[in-house]
């Protein structure tokens, strides 16, 4: 499937209808990360385009990460990101929280040998898992996609899912993921998920959501960013509740 070209059709759509609202037409480009070189840009250290349509069509495991917004004045495509610092040293590593925790997740979530989940003692060191996060097959979506200065109200995110609900579903849909990340939101992004998307999504745990008609987990997560427990006490809890769905769960992920 030519999924950029679709995504770049949907990115106009989205400014079509931001138009319509009378809404910023500034857009954050997202979905399938790139999988191409590192370089520089000037700013950030960024990939390039590659293989990464492939990788996703013969994934065994597939994992959408859902997000809430991007924080900044202007948006950018964070298809390119690689969440490493602001340096042209390119083996520099993020200094930044959201990045280290959400690769410990998904390593987490998709490494799961004996469909046991890797305890937060043996994750290994954070270059092992940058490097895990920057070469999976993974998808990245902003559920609004104008970008803002400060974090957007669960009342306010709300409101833009709702206005752009057909274009986000379809979006999320498109991918056929395994696993759904959902970051941040107090509930909001697994709500909308199971009234658009995924109407037989149902809670297995305070953390875990399962779809069996779509064969799709969704994972409430706190955000990345989130300073009040420590990374372990943030990555433990998930990682118990999706062992156990894995041990009552043996059909997941199911075959393409």
């Amino acid at each position: 499937m030519d999924y950029h070209k679709r995504e770049e059709e949907l990115f106009e759509r989205w400014s079509q209808r931001a138009r319509k609202l009378r809404e910023s037409e500034d857009i954050t480009k997202d979905g399938l990360l790139y999988r191409g070189e590192l370089w520089f840009d000037g700013y950030q250290q960024v990939h390039r385009p590659a293989n990464e349509e492939s990788l996703w069509d013969d994934a065994s495991m597939r994992l959408l990460v859902l997000s809430k917004e991007l924080y900044d004045e202007d948006g950018w495509d964070i298809r390119a990101e690689s969440g490493r610092v602001p340096s042209p040293r390119l083996t520099c590593r993020t200094a930044y929280r959201f990045f280290p925790n959400l690769e410990r997740w998904v390593y987490g979530l998709m490494n799961t040998p004996d469909r046991k989940v890797t305890p937060f003692s043996r994750l290994g060191s954070e270059t092992k898992l940058q490097g895990f996060y920057e070469n999976a097959p993974l998808a990245r979506v902003n559920c609004k996609k104008q970008p803002g200065t400060h974090a957007a109200s669960n009342t306010v995110l709300q409101k833009y899912m709702e206005n752009y609900a057909d274009l986000l579903a379809g979006q999320i849909a498109m991918y056929e993921a395994d696993i759904i990340l959902c970051l941040g939101g107090q509930g909001v992004l697994v709500t909308f998920l199971r009234k658009h998307v995924y109407n037989d999504l149902q809670e297995v745990s305070p953390r875990i959501y399962y779809s069996p008609s779509a064969g799709v987990v969704a994972v409430r997560q706190y955000h990345p960013c989130y300073s009040v427990y420590s990374p372990a006490e943030m990555y433990q809890p998930m990682a118990a509740e999706y062992q156990a769905f894995l041990k009552e769960h043996p059909e997941f992920p199911h075959q393409r």
